[in-house]
């Protein structure tokens, strides 16, 4: 008797450790022949193109995807610490092999991260540029290589604000590299961005198959959803999250609620988030509940509170508006919003379809702002 999963194939390679791309090619050429697997003509270029790697490159690249992807599993965002250390290790290898090109996309992206409101620590004008360089190198020393083409993106949605060009490149990274999950999550967010709900949904979570263990991009299935304005289906994605992480899913939570106008519950949730890691966003987002919930006191406690902090530590504006929103600042909240474009802080390309900010849209000011962005009609 012999099982549907017998051995198909077995082989031996012996080859110097600067071919172990080249090697990888092969015995997927070998697998692919025996199993008569059908590939895309781009995909055949890609095996037939490798080249050997140094072997000390390939080693500091695999260091910064620990310290990049270690994140995936314990919590939704990176520490500034974390994304420095990538970075390095990702610039040596471009050092010792400067034709490495998945170690210039490793670049861009930790150089994405940094300038992310959320988990980075450096203003976007000066770490889209950066990434920017990188990204394009990528796309320059390996054309065929999805992952270059996805950080390419990425940088042309945030930092140019071309969405033709910038849904051009998230298209041609999932043809190079279908079942790659970050592009699928970040095309997502592209398509929410542009208030294409429906594929948008299709596409995170497509993500979430592909990579059930990502935490963030589980969240970013919840974000999608509120971003959709399904505000009780969300509920329900981040009250699953949290039951098997707790925690994890208190900041989504808090901005279902604080839509919904459940307060106590909004507060409730925000606080939790805010204890476990009183990290800016929870921050303003808390004030914000406050705010809207009468709470006017606490909520200028928070806001003097990010303020001193912004002051020996970068804080985004964008990340303040909410919060002056809660108080009924309109002005203060749209000169914090006029300056996050100014800065092109990354969250900019959510002013269309982020509901945290629908206090604001009726300002012609905010309106200003939309046409300026460039959105596709």
């Amino acid at each position: 008797f012999r099982s549907p999963e017998s051995q198909l194939w077995a082989n031996q390679y012996n080859r110097d450790i600067r071919d172990v791309l080249r090697l990888q090619d092969e015995i997927a050429r070998t697998v692919r022949d025996e199993i008569r697997v059908k590939l895309k003509p781009q995909e055949y270029a890609r095996l037939a193109g490798s080249r050997p790697v140094d072997p000390e490159a390939q080693d500091d690249y695999f260091r910064a995807l620990h310290v990049r992807n270690k994140r995936a599993v314990t919590t939704t965002h990176y520490s500034e610490q974390d994304l420095l250390e990538a970075i390095s290790y990702f610039r040596q290898a471009t050092e010792k092999d400067p034709k490495y090109g998945p170690a210039y996309a490793g670049m861009a992206d930790a150089y994405i991260e940094l300038g992310n409101p959320w988990s980075g620590s450096r203003p976007a004008k000066e770490t889209l540029p950066l990434a920017k360089a990188a990204a394009t190198r990528a796309a320059e020393v390996d054309p065929l290589l999805g992952e270059a083409h996805f950080v390419l993106a990425e940088t042309i949605e945030l930092d140019d604000w071309n969405w033709s060009e910038a849904e051009r490149q998230y298209k041609l990274a999932l043809e190079l590299s279908p079942n790659y999950a970050p592009a699928h999550e970040q095309y997502g967010r592209f398509l929410q961005s542009l208030g294409r709900n429906d594929e948008a949904m299709k596409q995170v979570a497509y993500a979430a198959e592909l990579n059930p263990m990502d935490l963030r991009i589980r969240a970013v299935v919840g974000l999608v959803t509120l971003a959709s304005r399904q505000y009780d289906s969300a509920i329900s994605h981040f009250k699953e999250l949290n039951a098997s992480y707790p925690g994890l899913g208190d900041f989504g939570l808090g901005w279902c609620y604080r839509e919904k106008k459940m307060y106590p519950e909004a507060i409730a949730a925000l606080e939790r988030e805010v204890h476990r890691r009183r990290d800016p966003v929870p921050v303003a987002n808390l004030a914000s509940v406050y705010g809207l919930a009468g709470r006017k006191r606490e909520a200028v406690k928070l806001i003097d509170e990010l303020k001193e902090r912004s002051r020996e530590h970068y804080i985004s504006d964008a990340v303040f508006v909410e919060a002056y929103i809660g108080l009924g600042e309109k002005d203060e909240a749209m000169a914090r919003l006029e300056r996050a474009f100014e800065e092109h802080d990354q969250w900019m390309v959510y002013i269309k379809s982020y509901p945290g900010w629908d206090a604001l849209r009726s300002e012609p000011r905010f309106q200003d702002l939309v046409r300026r962005m460039n959105f596709p009609q």
